[in-house]
């Protein structure tokens, strides 16, 4: 039977050969060990019953369920086509039921915090990118001298789902653009070629988080995208425009942000007009006036 470290392999190979980013193979790549790990059976001859225990464990959130189960089937559905197995155990497995989340937004208030906390000026380059270009974690670790166009006004990434887009600047990332490197990486690693790898993002923010007095653990990196999102649907942007910003291909999933804003929620209640409200009863009044019946 082959080995778990060289099923990987060949899986990964496979992964590269459809796009998938480097760090959407790592993530799938763990998942699956630790499925191995807890399961103590090999992905050739681990049963249905035996993932399903695996994913009913005590203590694991929805949305981890829903990641290890998403793993497994693409892991057994390559595994059927490459001859590894006859058959995909999760195929009759139901899909997890995952509570819709509500955008975490900081307020603008925090942002300024976040970045007179002390942080680095590379820390302070990513949180500006995150708050004023709505960009994730993945898009700011690799942001490069050549995705500046000075000239056009735009920025380019490549986005969730290996997806590339050409977005409008914003004036304060353009200012910030003229102090970052033209011709390399914005955030090189230290340890390896090339960039700085989304955790270095998701760590830098969360330490000028707790240096800014911020003791909110559910505030991340990704919470700036949500302030960008949010923050726009307060200003008034039209949530097709929004959509079109933060690079969603479903309207719906934009629509999630007006859920969230308090700021329209309070000046849309505004919009009922005020009655006059009398102050009594009148109950006596009315008594008077009703005839007596028999």
């Amino acid at each position: 039977m082959i080995s778990v470290d060289e099923l990987l392999d060949l899986w990964s190979i496979d992964m590269r050969g459809r796009a998938y980013s480097d760090n959407t193979i790592a993530n799938r790549r763990t998942v699956v060990r630790y499925m191995v790990k807890h399961t103590g059976a090999h992905p050739a001859t681990v049963t249905r019953r035996e993932l399903a225990a695996y994913l009913a464990r005590p203590g694991v959130k929805p949305a981890s369920r829903r990641v290890y189960l998403v793993t497994a089937r693409s892991l057994f559905r390559w595994m059927v086509d490459e001859g590894f197995r006859d058959d995909d155990p999760t195929e009759k497995m139901p899909a997890v039921k995952v509570p819709r989340r509500r955008p975490r937004p900081f307020t603008r208030g925090q942002i300024e915090a976040l970045l007179e906390s002390g942080a680095y000026a590379r820390t302070r380059a990513m949180i500006l990118l995150g708050y004023y270009q709505g960009f994730r974690r993945s898009s700011i670790a690799r942001v490069h001298g050549h995705d500046i166009d000075f000239e056009a006004g735009t920025i380019r990434t490549v986005a969730k789902g290996q997806r590339s887009y050409v977005f409008p600047l914003h004036p304060v990332v353009r200012d910030l653009a003229l102090t970052m490197p033209r011709d390399d990486w914005w955030f090189p690693s230290t340890v390896r070629p090339g960039p700085v790898r989304p955790g270095t993002v998701s760590d830098l923010i969360a330490d000028a988080r707790r240096r800014a007095g911020i003791n909110d653990p559910s505030l991340t990196a990704h919470s700036l995208r949500h302030s960008f999102g949010t923050h726009l649907i307060d200003s008034g942007t039209d949530v097709r425009v929004i959509q079109q910003l933060m690079g969603h291909e479903s309207l719906s999933t934009t629509q999630i942000y007006t859920e969230v804003s308090d700021v329209l929620a309070r000046e849309g209640i505004k919009n009922l007009e005020s009655i006059t409200i009398p102050k009594h009863s009148g109950r006596s009044a009315a008594g008077r006036r009703s005839p007596k019946v028999a």
